[in-house]
């Protein structure tokens, strides 16, 4: 964005990363389309200690933010404003109270230079036939990251079984 995005107090963004569903009707409805926006925030405890203290501000801070994402992608693509139909924000203390992620992270792992799409081990020095999945061994994380590291896991399996790996494309 032109102007950087006042997350809290201490969290200002200055891209923001879209993700728009329309290519699929299970996702978005024929002619519509879902966007959303990943905004990173470096203070969970802002929103959960703003959710309790004061449930009113909370819900302001939360059409404020959602408030000028719309303005912003008014700017830069333009006829956004006028077709929105729903919001929903999610916060940290959202993701909190739904998955109980750590800190409120909606993905495992933040993309860092050093870190980059490096992948983490799948199993345990000591442990024999244990094996992890999900957003917290992928970088990234999210549900996309999950389900493509337990097909990881089943590929891991396969060739210690010496077994082919085989998928199957599931037909709509």
């Amino acid at each position: 964005s032109d102007e950087p995005l006042t997350i809290d107090q201490n969290t200002t963004n200055d891209e923001i990363w879209v993700r728009l569903f329309n290519h699929d009707k299970t996702l978005a409805p024929e002619g519509k389309t879902v966007i959303t926006a990943l905004l990173p925030t470096y203070d969970y405890e802002y929103w959960e200690n703003l959710k309790k203290r004061d449930a009113v501000e909370y819900k302001r801070q939360k059409k404020r933010i959602a408030d000028e994402i719309v303005q912003i992608l008014e700017k830069r693509y333009g006829n956004v404003q006028s077709n929105v139909e729903m919001i929903d924000v999610s916060t940290p203390s959202t993701v909190i109270r739904y998955t109980n992620n750590w800190k409120g992270s909606f993905e495992g792992w933040l993309m860092i230079p050093g870190i980059g799409f490096s992948s983490m081990p799948k199993s345990l020095a000591g442990l024999q036939s244990f094996y992890m999945c999900g957003q917290w061994v992928e970088p990234g994380g999210g549900v996309p990251a999950a389900m493509m590291s337990g097909r990881n896991v089943a590929q891991i399996i396969c060739k210690k079984d010496k077994k082919k790996f085989v998928t199957q494309r599931v037909r709509r």
